[in-house]
């Protein structure tokens, strides 16, 4: 005989639905990794460093060989995850979009958790222009782009909790702590997880917990304790290799303090960084271009609509729910986890909110046979791609601007068949065209030729650290690409020659480049 929670989940299976008892409802776990590759996880194909914790969910749960993210980069990709729709429809393409978008009345998932009566926690980035503190009822280590890992000599780290730091110190390559008791910061993150989980396990209301790694995004950074069993590697490929260690580590811990009934997802935000001698500071003797991490056999990386860019890791475990050690083949995307979540909570979807994702449940657990949809899309102004079924048309604004692959005989994407398959690239370019306008334009678009649309007056105030009205050399060199260029960009733009930038020539003379 079925439980009553099994019954009312069958109910919910095409959609979410209403409340369930809070009895039955599962804890659910949302687990993002920051710029983990498709083949940076063992039970993908693995061989840089083992990722037991991380494998534990496969063999205890699905692994979806087709998971796809909304965007290749993280603002973007971020958004889709947490509002459950195709990020573009909020005007957000691309991370420059990242503070000029609103998502208007539409809900987020933890908002639509809590208001189905579960305790809301968030750990690590989230890089989203809504106030967390409408979303979680607690909070910690919040990141908004990325972070240093270890703390500098006041105990602070750089880009973590703080309303005016974006970013990390941009040093890379760091083996640490240099002082014995500073915590690494995935081991921070780690540690507020279980704290919470234990917290709230036992509580009468079930929890859902946004734990999102920074970890493995630059600045590349690890832990002594790895260090020789890595640096064999070659930069940055040894400290990466250490900080995937210390995430499935830090993993594994979470695991290990959860209930038994608990939904736990776990995928990336995109693929592999490129890192380059562009990247600040990139150290003496490192490759001038080395893709940091793998994305299996897929191509392509983080930044672009191959799949190396956007499929990633992509598991999901409930223990009594989902069948262990099962493999699902079918696309599907992260913005799916909200429906699906909604549907295992018994949660409503809010007023006011369209999700573009699918309940996988019944998909996962094989009640459905069919495909979660018929078609993906991407976009970011004229570049992008489309998914349906095996075919998949990748459109680029340089040449070549159409290439068609078959995923199922190519998933390196190497043979581009738009040149015998002309009917379907037309098709699939229709396609993309067609759901292209009904999204609306970038919410900041790229300036046009010799202009820009930057807000210099923001960027001054964020760089102006001690509020004093002008810019030190020191401070207008901080997070600059380049410094060589920077350097003498400060010269010629300190007009007075007082050696420092006012607000004026920062404004109007970054304006004329």
């Amino acid at each position: 005989m079925k439980s009553p929670f099994a019954i009312l989940l069958a109910l919910l299976a095409p959609c979410c639905g209403q409340v369930a008892t809070a009895v039955d409802r599962p804890n659910i776990v949302l687990i993002f990794a920051d710029d983990l590759g498709y083949g940076d996880v063992g039970c993908y194909g693995s061989k840089l460093v083992p990722t037991p914790a991380i494998d534990s969910l496969a063999r205890g749960g699905v692994r979806c060989t087709d998971g796809y993210v909304t965007a290749p980069v993280c603002a973007p990709s971020r958004c889709g995850i947490m509002t459950g729709a195709y990020n573009q429809r909020f005007g957000m393409q691309w991370n420059d979009d990242r503070r000029k978008y609103s998502v208007g009345q539409h809900k987020l998932l933890p908002q639509a958790l809590r208001a189905a009566g579960y305790v809301t926690g968030h750990v690590g980035k989230w890089n989203i222009p809504v106030d967390p503190k409408d979303c979680f009822d607690e909070i910690h280590d919040l990141i908004d782009w990325e972070a240093d890992f270890f703390p500098d000599k006041n105990g602070h780290y750089h880009g973590v909790d703080s309303d005016t730091e974006f970013a990390s110190s941009k040093v890379q390559g760091v083996w640490g702590p240099e002082r014995p008791g500073d915590e690494y910061l995935t081991d921070r993150i780690g540690r507020h997880a279980v704290e919470f989980i234990t917290k709230h396990k036992r509580s009468a209301k079930p929890f859902f917990l946004y734990l999102a790694f920074n970890a493995v995004h630059s600045p590349w950074h690890g832990k002594k304790q790895f260090q020789a069993r890595f640096d064999k590697l070659m930069p940055p490929l040894s400290y990466y290799a250490a900080m995937i260690a210390s995430m499935d580590e830090n993993i594994g811990r979470v695991l290990a303090a959860l209930p038994k009934n608990t939904l736990v997802a776990f995928t990336s935000d995109n693929g592999p960084a490129m890192g380059s001698s562009r990247i600040v500071v990139w150290p003496e003797g490192w490759p001038e271009k080395i893709l940091v991490g793998s994305a299996g056999p897929l191509n392509g990386h983080k930044a672009q609509f191959l799949e190396g860019g956007i499929r990633v890791p992509f598991l999901v475990r409930w223990p009594g729910q989902l069948k262990a050690g099962s493999v699902y083949r079918q696309p599907v995307s992260t913005m799916d986890l909200y429906a699906t979540f909604c549907a295992a909570a018994g949660a409503a979807v809010p007023e006011g909110t369209k999700l573009d994702g699918v309940n996988l449940l019944p998909f996962l657990t094989g009640k459905n046979t069919g495909a979660p949809r018929e078609i993906l899309f991407w976009k970011n102004g004229e570049d992008g791609a489309v998914r349906h079924g095996d075919w998949k048309l990748f459109l680029s604004s340089s040449e070549p601007k159409r290439q068609l692959f078959h995923l199922g005989e190519d998933i390196g994407e190497q043979r581009d068949l738009a040149g015998e398959k002309p009917d379907i690239a037309q098709r699939l370019h229709k396609a993309w065209q067609d759901w292209s306008a009904t999204v609306p334009p970038r919410a900041n678009p790229p300036p046009a030729k010799g202009k820009s649309t930057q807000d210099r007056p923001a960027i001054f105030k964020t760089k102006d650290k001690d509020r004093d009205g002008k810019l030190t050399r020191e401070e207008f060199l901080a997070n600059q690409q380049d410094p060589k260029t920077a350097k003498l960009r400060f010269d010629q733009w300190d007009t007075d020659k007082d050696g420092f930038l006012n607000l004026e020539e920062f404004v109007n003379m970054g304006s004329k480049r």
